[in-house]
């Protein structure tokens, strides 16, 4: 081994620590305690084999949670990857206040998500929040609309509050993109009477599909993880509308105590996560050639 490549990884053994401390560590012990059962949380352990995987797997409440996020997935991986990337063919060019226009549209990424799901819930509150009142004020509504309480609307709301916090993000990435393809290739184009969709279909999209396939990938494990937007606003509810994986989680860990099934949860979540990742690095991933 060179010189140069040792001391490379030697600047990467901090990472590789703290990933195996907070990452690699817990995923295999939660594995591990999937395998017992438990009476009060953590102690008394006791062998039970698969057991805790059956019993998950018997339980409506598992499958409503599964089915529940995978709407959630779904319907996010839309407005995620088609809206930012037409923000950011709209903002790929100069124009008077376009840096005030970025800075405006970070504030949902960096807003911390406590401040966040608050503020969303003062606006969308039936009695006193922005949207019922000024929805009335305009008389296009008379009656008030419970965004959180209603178990048709609570779902597509969570949906378009966890689009608005990672939107300015996707629209980041494509930038990126957007900002390396040759200015001089476009003006080609038009020069041979090429259009705008054009330019979009045979240039544009073709040099961006490696940048939204890893858009989409990291959209499914933040979304499929995500448990505090729903936390903090429906809980789960109404009736279960909105009650996800990580929800599920929570109770079977901190409410009924069974740590053996909420390890046994997350171990299926954790497969499912992987095995979308190999999949992504097998068809979709493509590293640069140097």
């Amino acid at each position: 081994m060179k010189q140069n490549q040792k001391i490379g990884y030697l600047y990467l053994l901090p990472l590789a620590i703290l990933v195996a401390v907070f990452m690699i560590y817990p995923f295999f012990n939660g594995i591990f305690l999937s395998l017992f059962s438990t009476k009060y949380g953590f102690g008394d352990l006791t062998f039970a084999g698969f057991d805790n995987f059956i019993k998950i797997f018997q339980d409506e409440y598992f499958w409503t949670a599964a089915k529940n996020s995978l709407i959630w997935v779904f319907f996010g991986l839309i407005l995620s990857s088609i809206i930012p990337m037409a923000i950011a063919l709209f903002l790929n060019r100069q124009f008077h206040g376009k840096q005030a226009v970025l800075t405006s549209m970070m504030v949902p990424w960096i807003t911390p998500v406590v401040g966040l799901a608050l503020i969303v819930r003062w606006f969308l509150e039936p009695n006193l929040g922005l949207i019922n009142n000024a929805l009335r004020s305009l008389g296009i509504l008379h009656d008030q609309i419970n965004f959180f309480g209603s178990t048709d609307l609570a779902m597509p709301t969570l949906v378009f509050i966890n689009f608005w916090q990672f939107c300015p993000f996707g629209v980041l990435l494509m930038l990126s993109v957007f900002s390396t393809i040759d200015n001089e290739q476009k003006e080609a184009m038009r020069v041979d009477g090429a259009g705008s969709w054009k330019i979009l279909t045979k240039l544009i999209m073709p040099q961006s599909g490696s940048m939204l396939t890893f858009m989409l990938f990291f959209g499914i494990v933040l979304t499929f993880n995500n448990y505090s937007i729903v936390y903090l606003t429906t809980k789960g509810g109404p009736s279960m509308s909105t009650y996800t994986i990580p929800m599920l989680i929570y109770e079977k860990a901190f409410k009924e105590f069974n740590s053996g099934e909420a390890m046994a949860v997350a171990t299926v979540m954790g497969i499912t996560l992987i095995a979308v990742g190999f999949l992504y690095f097998k068809f979709c991933y493509k590293p640069q050639e140097t």
